[in-house]
């Protein structure tokens, strides 16, 4: 092994200014330090083993988040917030459904018949819907929020039988009363999508006004029957996340509702990006 200049010692190391290697040095030093890393490794894999541990750590798991409450408790709202902060994937099975009924289908058909009796759409027909939704690539790299569903205790449990559990779920508590009020006056623009209320978020003009549009299940008659099957599965399906649920009061300003939203999520990435330090110490 060659070492330019041939002075150099050991014992009185040139300056890095002024010590340089020859091609053939470095190629001759890079593999004794591999033979060296191998024979480290071998003799204690655990060091290997524990800095890789470490790399992979870094990376934190995207979070997965359910979100709950009854038909026009606010969760709607809530999701947008919530991707807007932090771009999870926003998966709504109520959207899904009414894509498949537009879609002429004959699982959108069946679906419409037990939605306008204010009735779970069967499990057969959503539960593969919203796997493959949470299966696909953005989901899976970017995080998801699945917004109301699962709606009973055998829809979640296909859900944690697929390998999708939550690292959070929320539940937003509404007065019936004002969940019943909301369903009402909602309605929806077709051309944007958005929702409106013509109480409280009414058009802001009235060529928007003009083509807004009422969801079939959002007169009173149906919205009772919503509530009353909402009330009845929602204490099953509690139980099976009731190590991380959190409640939370809907009938509050949007922004205050969401700053407690926003506070559990930050808590929750703070301690996944604290995790790291702990394994490399």
């Amino acid at each position: 092994m060659t070492l330019c200049p041939p002075r150099a010692s050991l014992s009185s190391p040139p300056s890095r200014s002024t010590f340089s290697f020859s091609g053939d040095a470095v190629h001759s030093l890079f593999r004794e330090s591999t033979i060296f890393l191998r024979r480290a490794s071998s003799r204690s894999p655990s060091i290997v083993a524990t800095r890789f541990q470490v790399v992979a750590a870094e990376k934190a798991e995207p979070l997965k988040i359910m979100i709950s409450g009854a038909p026009a408790s606010g969760k709607g709202t809530q999701c947008e917030l919530i991707t807007q902060k932090y771009g999870l994937v926003h998966i709504s099975a109520g959207d899904l459904l009414r894509a498949e009924i537009a879609s002429g289908s004959e699982n959108g058909r069946r679906a419409k018949e037990f939605m306008e009796k204010g009735q779970l759409v069967p499990d057969e027909i959503v539960v593969m819907m919203v796997k493959d939704r949470l299966s696909q690539t953005d989901s899976e790299q970017n995080g998801w929020l699945l917004d109301g569903y699962p709606r009973s205790s055998s829809q979640a449990t296909a859900l944690k039988g697929f390998g999708f559990q939550p690292d959070l779920f929320i539940v937003l508590e509404v007065p019936e009363d004002i969940l019943i009020e909301r369903v009402v006056g909602r309605r929806l623009d077709p051309v944007t999508g958005k929702i409106y209320h013509l109480k409280y978020s009414p058009p802001e003009t009235e060529a928007v006004a003009a083509r807004l549009t009422q969801r079939f299940d959002d007169t009173e008659e149906k919205a009772k029957l919503r509530l009353k099957t909402h009330n009845q599965n929602v204490s099953d399906v509690l139980s099976m996340y009731d190590d991380i649920t959190i409640k939370i009061k809907g009938n509050r300003p949007k922004e205050e509702v969401f700053a407690q939203i926003d506070t559990a999520l930050s808590e929750m990435l703070q301690q996944r990006n604290t995790a790291p330090s702990s394994l490399s110490s």
